[in-house]
């Protein structure tokens, strides 16, 4: 099966490519590495699109961290789950992470994936009960009796005889 790599590059100034990221995913094995450069705006990935697209199912992307994934965790759960969906496996440097040996790290993935849209939906019913006016909540004191140790209140126990 293909193996490539892939890694991003910073918005530095003054750095136009980087070697070292790509010498080691060559050394890893990958047969074609492919980068994108991240820009001030946003990031671009026509080049992990290009990477993807040059396997076949089976076949097996190497990054360096998951940073050259995504810089979010939204963006990086998608990104492990639509190799996932496309039956790719993923290779990881930093943590040590290869899905050809342990595919559980998918199924936690999406795990956590749909926790994620979970916690969206929640959000979102919450803001709306807000809006309504449903989520009104009353704090109301304890009375006094009930918050003191009345000699009424104190269990048989606690009387003295």
């Amino acid at each position: 099966m293909k193996f490539v790599g892939y890694y991003r590059l910073p918005p530095v100034r003054g750095v136009f490519f980087s070697p070292a990221q790509e010498e080691r995913l060559l050394l890893l094995g990958c047969e074609e590495v492919f980068s994108d450069r991240c820009l001030a705006g946003g990031v671009v990935r026509t080049g992990l699109d290009r990477a993807i697209a040059a396997l076949d199912p089976g076949g097996a992307l190497a990054v360096a961290s998951f940073h050259a994934l995504g810089g979010a965790m939204v963006d990086l759960l998608d990104v492990i789950l639509k190799l996932k969906a496309s039956n790719l496996e993923l290779v990881v440097l930093q943590p040590a992470i290869d899905t050809r040996l342990d595919p559980g790290f998918f199924d936690a993935c999406q795990a956590l994936a749909m926790f994620n849209g979970e916690r969206s939906v929640v959000r979102t019913a919450e803001a709306s009960m807000i809006a309504r006016g449903g989520a009104k909540t009353e704090h109301r004191e304890a009375p006094a009796a009930a918050t003191s140790a009345s000699p009424d209140l104190r269990s048989s126990a606690d009387s003295p005889s």
